[in-house]
This record gives C-alpha cells, sequence and structure tokens, in this order.
C-alpha cells in the first residue's frame, strides 16, 4: 500500500529552515502539514490515474511546489510513519512493519522527531487524527506533541459486503451507509478547522491525518456517482512486478 504525502506549501517553504542550527523570529512561518493515507499519485496534478477528481488536491498544489518524483521509504504505513517522522529510513530504525512502537525500541527511546523539533524551536505542535500508526498514535500527556487533539470516532458500517480468508474488519469496500459528516476524516477535518480558528499567535505546527483512501474503502453515494463501475479503467498488473527484488523482503514485515 505505496503512501503519497500532500503537504501544503507552507511545510514546503519552512523544509529550509528546518536543518539550521537557529530559527530566528522573522523565520518561523506558522506550519500545517496534512497526511494523506494511502493516497498514491491519482491525483489530477500527479496524473497516476486518467480519471481521477482532485480539484482541491489540484489547487493546492498549483499555489505551492509540487514535487513529482518524491517517493515513501516504506509501503507499510508504521515503517513509513516513524520514516518520515524521524528522517531516518526503516534500515536505520529497525521498523520494518505494524510493531513495534519506535519508542520501545532502545536505541530510538530518545530520537528527536519532527514536532520535538520544531517545540524545540518554540512553536506550539499540534496534531490530530492519523499520524503516526494506529495504537501508536500520540495521545495526551506524550512528549511527541505539545497539544493532541481529541477527534471524535466516526459511524461504522452496521454491515459488511466483504469477508476475506483472514478476518479482520480492515478489507471491505463499497457504500458508507451514514453521512460523510458522520465519517471519522470529517470529523478530522472539522477538529482542524475549529483548532486553526482559535489558534494562538505563537508560531505552531499542525500535523492532521486522514486515514482515507485507506481500507476500508467506504465511501457516500455521491462520491460513488463519480466513477460509474461500467466505465472505471482498472489499474495494469504487472505479473512481474517482484521480479527485481529479494525473496526476503516479500515477508520481512511479518516479524
Amino acid at each position: 500500500m505505496l503512501k503519497t504525502y500532500v503537504l501544503p506549501i507552507a511545510i514546503l517553504t519552512s523544509l529550509s529552515f528546518m536543518f539550521s542550527p537557529q530559527l530566528v523570529a522573522e523565520q518561523k512561518p506558522n506550519v500545517l502539514m496534512l497526511i494523506v493515507d494511502d493516497l498514491n499519485d491519482w491525483v489530477g496534478v500527479l496524473d497516476g490515474h486518467p480519471q481521477v477528481k482532485t480539484p482541491h488536491i489540484d489547487r493546492l498544489a498549483a499555489r505551492g511546489t509540487t514535487f513529482l518524483n518524491a517517493h515513501c521509504n516504506s509501503p507499510l504505513c508504521n515503517p513509513s510513519r516513524t520514516s518520515f517522522m524521524t528522517g531516518l529510513r526503516p534500515s536505520s530504525t529497525g521498523v520494518y512493519g505494524l510493531a513495534p512502537w519506535f519508542r520501545d525500541a532502545e536505541p530510538l527511546k530518545n530520537l528527536v522527531t519532527l514536532p520535538q523539533y520544531f517545540s524545540a524551536a518554540g512553536y506550539t505542535s499540534y496534531t490530530g487524527g492519523k499520524v503516526y500508526h494506529g495504537k501508536y498514535k500520540a495521545k495526551p500527556g506524550s512528549t511527541e506533541f505539545d497539544v493532541v487533539g481529541k477527534v471524535e470516532t466516526g459511524l461504522r458500517n452496521k454491515t459488511r459486503r466483504v469477508q476475506t480468508v483472514y478476518g479482520g474488519k480492515g478489507m471491505d469496500w463499497g457504500l458508507y451507509e451514514h453521512k460523510d459528516t458522520d465519517a471519522r476524516d470529517w470529523k478530522t477535518a472539522d477538529w482542524a478547522v475549529k483548532t486553526l480558528e482559535t489558534m494562538p499567535k505563537d508560531p505552531f505546527f499542525m500535523t492532521v491525518g486522514f486515514s482515507l483512501p485507506h481500507v476500508p474503502l467506504l465511501t457516500t453515494q455521491k462520491w460513488l456517482d463519480l466513477y460509474p463501475e461500467n466505465e472505471v479503467q482498472l489499474p495494469v498488473l504487472d505479473e512481474n512486478d517482484r521480479d527485481d527484488t529479494p525473496r526476503f523482503s516479500w515477508y520481512l514485515h511479518w516479524k
């Protein structure tokens, strides 16, 4: 599940400041970092799928800088998030799977993460939604962020359309039975908007994480109507996709 993270221009322009020893007052722009799970390159501006309709992301990209050859360091949630929040590759962190939480690894216990760097530079750091992976997300009282937003849990479908061999709730797809406003991502966006509206004037770093289009692939009818099933172009499946990878890499994340 390859991930592409779309960042507003604020984070892009601030990256040049991040690695300098000191941030002087006039070089402290407020930073908003948006994380979109499993987005891949299926957005209009990246031209990854000929039928995709993403006017809002395209408009955001037109206002800033778009990196056309930037890739995540791992095609899996926890190691990928650990990588971009610490600046280290999975081969350095040793985190290749959905566990462990990197703070549980002795060499990484005191590692300075991106939000901690901003906090040390005089920023107030905020987080809401899916930023760190699942149960490892920052909690109130943790030292990862100064402020951990409490985002309401979205309503879940009462029925499941797809049953998988291994069970679990993640692989379902189809119609979301509730309203868009009942979904977790909507509530995450709502939290972010309200927080920004009441934000103190001090420089801030806010990261907001959205789960979709991560599985389960559930959405309301109006979004399904944009892509009639009999007109959808399926991606090309490369049967030899793993021929240039070591066999061990196929199983590396299992343990």
